[in-house]
């Protein structure tokens, strides 16, 4: 109903209760509220991979058809995985306060779909490893970007930045097989 006149709805109802409502009769029958509940759901207004942040991020309609606020909810963009974008990092960093060039954005990204392999990173293991990062940057030091990694953890982390530096970027592989590819006739 609300896709088809939210003026409508939200002058006759009091969704922005839904959740609260929901969350009375669950602990009256005693049961739990599923995590991927339709709108009051955790994991509802929750985004995560790299292109589909990056479109919430810029025109969050392009993949909510409701918005969250309308039922007192709030969009998330969930930046603390191996499949995360640059583009949710650089929304990151900026509420966290800090600017780099995209090429920065890009390098701390990798890191930390790096450090996401490795092992389960947290929202503060994030944003750890951007503020390292851009203190290294700035003060033109070459510091660990997360403290407290066991040996093992290290041993993976270089594995897997060895094997990163030698893969090429998408774009120099399209770049190479049109410069091979013979020239189109024409008709």
């Amino acid at each position: 109903m609300i896709v088809a006149d939210r003026d409508y709805v939200m002058g006759k109802y009091n969704i922005k209760k839904l959740k609260e409502i929901e969350e009375l009769v669950a602990e009256m029958v005693e049961v739990n509220i599923p995590f991927n509940n339709y709108i009051t759901g955790f994991c509802a207004f929750t985004h995560k991979a790299g292109i589909h942040a990056k479109a919430i991020l810029n025109n969050p309609s392009t993949y909510e058809i409701i918005s969250p606020a309308d039922f007192g909810m709030s969009r998330y963009v969930h930046f603390a995985s191996r499949l995360t974008g640059w583009n949710a990092i650089k929304s990151r960093a900026d509420q966290l306060g800090y600017n780099m060039t995209d090429a920065q954005y890009k390098e701390v990204t990798a890191q930390i779909k790096i450090m996401a392999d490795v092992k389960k990173i947290t929202l503060d293991d994030t944003d750890a490893i951007i503020s390292a990062y851009h203190h290294n940057l700035v003060n033109n030091e070459n510091k660990p970007l997360l403290e407290g990694l066991s040996k093992e953890d290290k041993a993976k982390m270089k594995a897997a930045e060895e094997k990163l530096g030698s893969v090429k970027e998408k774009r120099e592989l399209d770049a190479e097989v049109a410069a091979e590819a013979p020239p189109a006739k024409k008709r």
